[in-house]
């Protein structure tokens, strides 16, 4: 199967020179977390920009500074294992796809496991690859805190456990995003300055207000944000049958659990994309 079977070909993009704001909006009106950037009034690929990297930089405002430059691209005639290769070994969720240096779709981790893993019968189990070794929260963390703590563990979901250590609720990097709020912030600088080599001196002291815009996380509790009605699947279930739901519920993780019922890991779809080369 070639790229061109599966992209999305009517691609959401930014332009350099571009702000935060502008990217903030298109992320949230088209649902997507990750955007090509090309130079304005081309299509020519210059960057890519993601939801961690705005995260990573809440001071920053301009597309310029907060992209990925010269990022990896491929090509309609691509074969997605190829595709599903560059994207396990880089660790990224998407490629822009392009023809002749210009950009006409982009192909992500989702577009693999919708479109063609949910396809392909894949009856094995999702057990062996399950991920084991979680981090959760509990459901009275601060948003900032249960930030820091997804970041520090480079993942992109966490399972929120209430009191009793039992599975109560979801929280993402998605929710993060559509959560923040761009605030204004001043903060006061000091400039000094002194004579040398004299036995007169001055001292001038200069306060400069700069005005910046950050991007702030609400002062909330997870238990007050989080998705509680939370879709679980079984360890037995098939690595098809788990792509399928992934595109029914648009999600691209779910918490799995044993007969019992207990929380004994995580499915991602980057998870099931190690399945494609395995076939």
């Amino acid at each position: 199967m070639k790229v061109s079977n599966i992209m999305t070909r009517n691609v959401v993009h930014v332009e350099v020179p571009g702000n935060r704001e502008h990217l903030l909006e298109l992320m949230n009106k088209h649902g997507v977390m990750g955007l090509p950037v090309v130079k304005k009034g081309t299509k020519e690929v210059v960057g890519i920009v993601t939801r961690t990297d705005l995260m990573q930089k809440p001071d920053e405002e301009q597309i310029a500074m907060l992209m990925t430059r010269d990022p990896i691209v491929t090509t309609p005639d691509t074969d997605i294992k190829d595709v599903a290769k560059i994207l396990l070994e880089k660790n990224i969720r998407r490629l822009p796809v392009v023809e002749d240096g210009k950009l006409i779709g982009i192909i992500t981790v989702a577009d693999i496991v919708w479109k063609a893993i949910s396809r392909m019968n894949i009856d094995k189990p999702i057990k062996p690859y399950v991920q084991k070794k979680i981090t959760a929260v509990w459901e009275g963390t601060p948003l900032p805190v249960a930030y820091i703590v997804m970041r520090l563990a480079d993942v992109q979901a966490l399972p929120v456990l209430g009191n009793e250590g039992q599975l109560v609720g979801i929280i993402t990097d998605t929710d993060f995003i559509s959560l923040s709020e761009v605030v204004d912030e001043s903060k006061v600088s000091e400039v000094s300055a002194a004579s040398e080599g004299t036995k007169w001196s001055w001292d001038a002291s200069t306060y400069i207000y700069i005005a910046k815009k950050k991007l702030k996380l609400p002062k909330k509790t997870v238990s007050e944000v989080m998705v509680t009605n939370v879709i679980k699947v079984a360890e037995q279930i098939s690595v098809s049958e788990c792509a399928k739901m992934m595109r029914k519920y648009d999600i691209d993780q779910f918490p799995v659990v044993n007969a019992k019922g207990d929380l004994v890991g995580m499915i991602t779809d980057v998870n099931l994309l190690k399945v494609l080369l395995e076939t």
